[in-house]
């Protein structure tokens, strides 16, 4: 795995990504603005690399502009995710970083000690990787309080559920089921901001 995204860091380099990897703060330029937010080249390339480390994908000349594309489009929902998020007031408990991460990782089925292994042995910015999960997990609960309520799951699909595997008790099939409908509802809120939003490429 590792020597797949040291493979990874170097296609990186030849596709002129190496200069924003390495800028520092003072030489970021700006390539959108998100109502009020701003993305960076900077932002880009970080998130670029980080994105194809946690999706374990070796990035080739086949597939680096589809996955830039899609790098650009998770930015722009993250920093809609972002002013929503400040604008309620979603704040994390820092004593509970630790657990938010391993949520994080876990729900990703991935090695939490091996990503930020090989984060550190290229040289990539922690910071960005810490935002991400941070944003991700202040979202998941901005839009549970939001949607939780607004939620009726039948008995009927209960069943069902639970009908295709019996090892899942009622409960935890409940659950389940009402975290699948809190994301439809939170994935189309998110579809509407964007609509709603001021994107604009500098």
């Amino acid at each position: 795995m590792i020597k797949n995204k040291i493979i990874i860091i170097a296609l990186l380099i030849s596709f002129n990504f190496q200069s924003s990897i390495y800028a520092t703060k003072s030489s970021h330029k700006i390539e959108f603005l998100i109502n009020e937010s701003i993305i960076t080249n900077y932002d880009i390339a970080q998130h670029f690399t980080i994105n194809s480390i946690l999706e374990n994908t070796q990035i080739t000349s086949a597939n680096k502009d589809q996955f830039y594309k899609k790098t650009i489009d998770d930015l722009i929902d993250m920093k809609l995710k972002q002013i929503k998020i400040k604008e309620y007031n979603i704040i994390l408990d820092d004593e509970n970083i630790n657990y938010y991460e391993d949520y994080y990782f876990q729900s990703k089925n991935l090695d939490k000690i091996k990503v930020f292994d090989i984060m550190e042995k290229n040289n990539l910015d922690l910071k960005i990787l810490n935002e991400k999960i941070q944003t991700a997990i202040a979202w998941e609960q901005l839009t549970s309080g939001l949607f939780f309520h607004t939620i009726a799951i039948s008995e009927s699909e209960v069943n069902e559920f639970v009908k295709k595997d019996q090892s899942i008790p009622r409960e935890t099939a409940e659950r389940i089921l009402t975290n699948r409908q809190i994301k439809l509802k939170s994935d189309k809120y998110l579809r509407d901001l964007k609509a709603e939003a001021n994107i604009e490429k500098r």
